[in-house]
């Protein structure tokens, strides 16, 4: 017997071989060598997805990256990014060696950042607030942290140009992030260190050290626009100094660092302007635009795939949809290419991942602190290319499948029906692989941009069915 897999995996290299000369209807396969029990007839139906642009203000984000800054484009609006973190404690904290006379010489916050957008010579204002102790955090964005910044206390700020501002730090012999420093309240420092000396206990977990030394810091630009920076790691220092132990009238400097990391309780602030107009009907285009902004919808209409079933034959006796759809009358080789159609003049890029799936699982899958790629659910782009300026996705054949199995309904007087269409959403992500491996998948936290043309040619999706007679 032909096995399934093998069964459709040479029915689409046929089919995708001959494409050229290829009509609607494939004729029997190897007729002449089969029983008549397995020999199979394919069949090429084209059907036409429908696109359209859909709010998408929330990112998901289990890590502690987060974006600050402004960046402004005249007809697709502003993006802006702002964040609350806390900071990491260790049981058993101390200074050591102890400052001289118990005192904190300064307090700094230092940003550290490799990717960057936008003019890096423009300034914007960035305030510092120390917020409310007890601050809990949360995965999923909101679209601004105003009351955080009312109820804080602003601890510090500065007019941040990051060519003029920023230092470069080697991080290994290949890569280089970029720091620059906001001088916080030395007031913030003195009390952290008072109380590690008169409270150890505060600082013995995270949760009593947020409920009792220090809440987070919201970290968000004030004035001016022009650049964001993808802020990966946040930095409180306490500055202070002591006698050399062999040198006289000299003293030695310390920094005690108070670093962020994906355990600590953090919340992203992220926002956009002008998203009605991409909204807005359109014959044309549809956009991804963000993050936290919107993103393109895809549907086969319940007639497409009422078209596609029409090819299906009748449901045999004793037969359940998952056999049917599955072993009788097999879906493959159905590719979806998308095509970028840019402005010339847009600051923002596409981003380099797409992800694609359904609709109902886009509003669960990142809530997960490992979300997974998931055979048959999830599609991920190939990586893009401006030279191509295509986003493919490979063979949802089995998502569509899986819809069919679903939502579709045999009886023998009216024969195959579905009325629920499918809807897929597509998901710009940040993602790295190794071995073939996932070693990061995540909701993209970079600004990006994305004009996809609604031309028919480019919505349309061929499917391939391999039928086995009965």
């Amino acid at each position: 017997m032909i096995q399934t897999q093998s069964l459709t995996r040479g029915l689409a290299l046929l089919c995708l071989g001959l494409l050229a000369s290829c009509s609607d209807s494939l004729s029997e396969i190897g007729e002449s060598v089969q029983p008549e029990s397995d020999k199979v007839q394919g069949e090429m139906t084209y059907l036409q997805l429908t696109a359209s642009t859909t709010a998408d203000d929330k990112v998901y984000s289990t890590t502690n990256k987060a974006l600050l800054g402004v960046i402004n484009d005249l007809e697709y609006g502003s993006q802006r990014g702002e964040y609350i973190t806390q900071v990491r404690t260790a049981q058993d904290f101390k200074l050591s060696p102890e400052p001289q006379d118990g005192m904190i010489d300064s307090t700094t916050l230092r940003l550290y950042y490799a990717r960057r957008e936008g003019n890096l010579n423009a300034p914007i204002k960035v305030e510092v607030y120390e917020i409310a102790k007890g601050f809990t955090g949360g995965i999923l964005s909101q679209s601004d942290l105003e009351s955080y910044r009312q109820s804080g206390t602003l601890v510090g700020s500065r007019n941040i140009v990051p060519d003029r501002d920023a230092y470069k730090q080697k991080i290994s012999r290949t890569d280089s992030v970029f720091f620059v420093s906001i001088t916080l309240s030395k007031e913030l420092g003195q009390r952290i260190y008072d109380l590690s000396k008169s409270h150890p206990e505060y600082f013995a977990t995270q949760e009593s050290f947020g409920k009792n030394v220090l809440g987070g810091l919201l970290v968000t630009p004030s004035t001016g626009a022009g650049y964001m920076l993808q802020i990966a790691e946040s930095s409180l220092l306490l500055h202070y100094h002591r006698p050399h132990e062999t040198k006289k009238d000299s003293v030695v400097h310390y920094a005690q660092p108070f670093v962020n990391t994906e355990l600590t309780p953090h919340l992203n602030g992220l926002s956009a302007t002008e998203l009605s107009k991409l909204t807005a009907p359109s014959t044309q285009y549809t956009y991804v635009k963000g993050p936290a902004g919107v993103t393109t919808e895809l549907t086969l209409a319940a007639d497409q795939l009422q078209r596609l079933l029409g090819t299906a034959p009748a449901l045999p006796s004793g037969v359940d949809k998952e056999t049917f759809f599955r072993r009788t009358w097999l879906l493959s080789a159905a590719n979806v290419s998308l095509q970028v159609d840019n402005p010339t003049k847009i600051l923002l890029n596409p981003p380099t991942y797409m992800l694609l799936m359904t609709r109902q699982q886009a509003e669960e899958f990142f809530k997960s602190t490992s979300p997974t790629l998931q055979r048959g659910k999830t599609y991920l782009s190939d990586a893009y290319r401006s030279a191509s300026k295509v986003y493919n996705f490979s063979n949802i054949a089995e998502l569509v499948t899986r819809h069919l199995v679903e939502h579709a309904t045999y009886t023998s007087g009216t024969g195959w029906q579905i009325t629920t269409p499918l809807q897929l959403r597509m998901i710009p992500v940040a993602y790295n692989s190794t071995q073939g491996s996932t070693i990061t998948l995540e909701q993209e936290l970079f600004p990006y941009f994305v004009r996809l043309s609604k031309e028919a040619k480019h919505l349309r999706v061929g499917f391939i069915t391999a039928k086995r007679k009965q």
